[in-house]
C-alpha cells in the first residue's frame, strides 16, 4: 500500500447520487455537484455511501457513479468508495472493483440483512478484507442501519493491520467517540471521522481528524470553514457549529434522503428524486426546507 495518509482529514462528503425519473444516474447533475463540492474546498468525496443510496443502486449504477466521480475528481482529493454488502464474498468483489476503477480508499460497514452474530464474525470479516486490500480500508460504524455496532475491542484488534487506516463513526455516541480517540495512543496514524455534524466541534477538538455527514453536500463551504476554524483555534467555532445545526433541520422529514435531495434541488443542483420505495419530500416539507434555506441565507 502506497498512500499519503496526510491527505485523510477534514470534510469528506458522502455525496448524494442524483437520479432521473427512471432512477438512472443523472450524470449532468452529478458533475455539477462534484464541481460545487470541489470549488468549496472539501477534502474528500465518499461514493455510494448511506447518503448516496449506494445499497439501493444496481451494481452497474454503483460502478458507474464511482467511475464518473474518480474521473471528475482526477486526483485532486481522495475518493472513498463504499464496498459494504451483505457478506464477505460480495464485499471482496466490490473491493476489487473499486481498486480497478481507481478509488483511493475503501469503506466498509458491517454486513447487513444477516447481522453478525458476534464480534468474532466482524473481526474475521474485516481481517479478510484487510489481508487482500491493495488500497487503504476504512471501517464504518453505523449501528442504526446495520444493527451491528463494531466494539472498541474489535477496532483495537484490527489496528494491527496497516491496511486499516481509520473509521467513520456514526454511532452518535460521544463517549464511544472519545474512547475511539484514545486508540490514537496505539496508532497515531489511525484516522477518525465524526459521522454526525452536530458532534464535529467537540469531536475534532478532542482529537478526531474530520467530519463526514451528508449535510456537507448542501453547505460544503460552511463545513470546510468550521473545520478550518477549529484547526486554527478560532473563537467563533461554536457560532459556526450552531449555524450548521440549524441548517441540518432540512433533514427533519419523513425521509432524511428526501430532505437533503429537496434542499439540493432548491439550489438547482439535482432533482428531488429518491430511490424507491423511499419517499421524496412532500410539498409541505419542501416549503419548510425552503424557509430554512431562506432564513439561513442559503437561498435568496
Amino acid at each position: 500500500m502506497n498512500f499519503d495518509l496526510s491527505r485523510v482529514h477534514g470534510i469528506v462528503v458522502p455525496v448524494i447520487t442524483p437520479l432521473n425519473e427512471d432512477e438512472s444516474i443523472d450524470e449532468s447533475s452529478l458533475h455539477k455537484i462534484i464541481n460545487y463540492l470541489l470549488d468549496a474546498g472539501v477534502h474528500g468525496i465518499f461514493v455510494n455511501s448511506t447518503t448516496g443510496e449506494g445499497v439501493c443502486l444496481s451494481d452497474s449504477d454503483r460502478k458507474k457513479a464511482l467511475k464518473i466521480i474518480v474521473n471528475a475528481v482526477n486526483g485532486t482529493v481522495p475518493v472513498y468508495a463504499s464496498i459494504s454488502d451483505t457478506g464477505t464474498k460480495r464485499a471482496l468483489w466490490n473491493l476489487k472493483e473499486a481498486e480497478d476503477i481507481g478509488a483511493d480508499i475503501a469503506v466498509a460497514h458491517p454486513p447487513f440483512y444477516y447481522p453478525p452474530n458476534s464480534q468474532d464474525e466482524l473481526d474475521k470479516y474485516y481481517e479478510q478484507i484487510a489481508r487482500v486490500a491493495a488500497i487503504p480500508v476504512m471501517l464504518y460504524n453505523i449501528p442504526f442501519t446495520t444493527q451491528a455496532p463494531i466494539a472498541l475491542k474489535t477496532i483495537q484488534r484490527l489496528l494491527e493491520f496497516e491496511t486499516i487506516i481509520g473509521i467513520k463513526d456514526s454511532s452518535v455516541d460521544f463517549v464511544f467517540l472519545g474512547n475511539l480517540i484514545t486508540l490514537k495512543a496505539i496508532r497515531p496514524d489511525f484516522k477518525i471521522f465524526v459521522g454526525k455534524s452536530h458532534l464535529w466541534t467537540g469531536g475534532i477538538l478532542s482529537g478526531a481528524d474530520g467530519g463526514l455527514d451528508g449535510i456537507s453536500n448542501l453547505i460544503p463551504e460552511h463545513c470546510v470553514r468550521l473545520y478550518d476554524e477549529i484547526k486554527a483555534g478560532s473563537e467563533n467555532i461554536f457560532d459556526l457549529q450552531r449555524e450548521i445545526n440549524e441548517i441540518w433541520r432540512v433533514y427533519e422529514c419523513r425521509s432524511f434522503l428526501g430532505g437533503i435531495k429537496a434542499a439540493m434541488s432548491l439550489l438547482d443542483l439535482c432533482k428531488p428524486i429518491t430511490a424507491k420505495p423511499t419517499l421524496a419530500a412532500s410539498e409541505e416539507e419542501t416549503r419548510k426546507i425552503r424557509q430554512i434555506l431562506l432564513d439561513m441565507k442559503i437561498l435568496s
